[in-house]
């Protein structure tokens, strides 16, 4: 029996100056989707996001961290990047998102427009900015364990994504943050951290709620037209809510509880059509070396090379 595929879509922290740029220069279709999501984004952020992302002036490692400007990109990309990827025959079971992955997920499953996800994504960022407290987030390459071991160490900071056994990403206001950070650099555990600058999956989102609440009533919802899984809840979304899109962004992403779910039920084709191949990543430790009944593929990744990552994930589709 042919194994379910699985698109991916990941969130906050994925983004990077000049994601995608060669496949931009050199694929005419994907050129094509990502000028036409350029058109919707641009009003809603007042500026030109193709602009904004491959600014010559700044260097891919400069962090991107402007909110609406870098969640309104990955939707944009993510979903150009699928469009190329369905254009050329591959299809997939399942749409699976990580925390703003899952708004790209439902546009992608048609149970929301791109133009409502493009818009509640930079509206709601933007909400965030305006009446929420400035955080961090930081990556931990290191056991679940440190939170019992070096429990002190974590306070002040809620654990907002298990990726997978050995790592973690915990959150919360930036003394707290910058504290954690320096404690875990002292005793020789490696730490990350990520270019999101507010609190999302915590506590700290909370007096937006009513707001983006209201955001959300005003979005045209339809049944998904292909399954979606969603990384809060580890579980099947039969239809996409204002519940569901609240979840997404204020519960802890349970990644590898969802993935393990997936590969428990006889294993699958995870592909990642974010701009880092994150994702993918995640799902190799997750699923580890000796387990045949799954595999994991990127269209794309972080370090340039967009049309050989392309021309090898032609390659590795057609030889499943």
């Amino acid at each position: 029996m042919t194994k379910p595929v699985v698109f991916m879509y990941s969130g906050q922290g994925s983004q990077y100056f000049h994601m995608t740029r060669e496949l931009y220069e050199h694929n005419a279709r994907y050129r094509l989707w990502l000028e036409h999501c350029d058109e919707i984004a641009s009003p809603v952020i007042g500026k030109s996001l193709l602009d904004t992302i491959f600014d010559p002036r700044r260097d891919k490692s400069a962090p991107f961290d402007s909110l609406p400007d870098s969640s309104a990109a990955l939707v944009c990309v993510e979903y150009s990047l699928t469009r190329v990827v369905q254009e050329l025959g591959h299809q997939c079971d399942f749409l699976l998102g990580y925390s703003l992955g899952e708004i790209t997920a439902a546009v992608v499953a048609e149970a929301l427009p791109l133009e409502d996800g493009i818009s509640f994504a930079v509206e709601f960022a933007r909400l965030l900015e305006q009446r929420t407290p400035r955080a961090g987030m930081l990556a931990v390459v290191g056991s679940s364990e440190l939170l019992r071991t070096h429990e002190s160490l974590f306070a002040g900071c809620w654990v907002t994504g298990r990726n997978f056994e050995g790592n973690f990403v915990v959150s919360g206001r930036v003394a707290d943050i910058d504290a954690l950070e320096r404690a875990l650099e002292s005793k020789g555990v490696l730490c990350q951290r990520l270019p999101v600058d507010y609190g999302v999956h915590t506590e700290l989102i909370d007096p937006v709620e009513e707001q983006a609440r209201r955001l959300m009533d005003s979005l045209s919802l339809a049944p998904p037209q292909i399954p979606i899984l969603s990384s809060a809840t580890a579980d099947r979304v039969d239809a996409v809510s204002a519940d569901g899109i609240w979840a997404a962004v204020r519960q802890p992403v349970e990644f590898s509880r969802t993935i393990e779910k997936v590969t428990a039920a006889g294993g699958a084709t995870f592909v990642d059509l974010g701009p880092s191949a994150t994702l993918a990543t995640f799902v190799k430790y997750i699923a580890g070396p000796g387990d045949g009944s799954s595999s994991q593929v990127s269209a794309v990744n972080r370090f340039g090379n967009d049309v050989k990552s392309m021309n090898d994930f032609q390659e590795f589709m057609a030889a499943l």
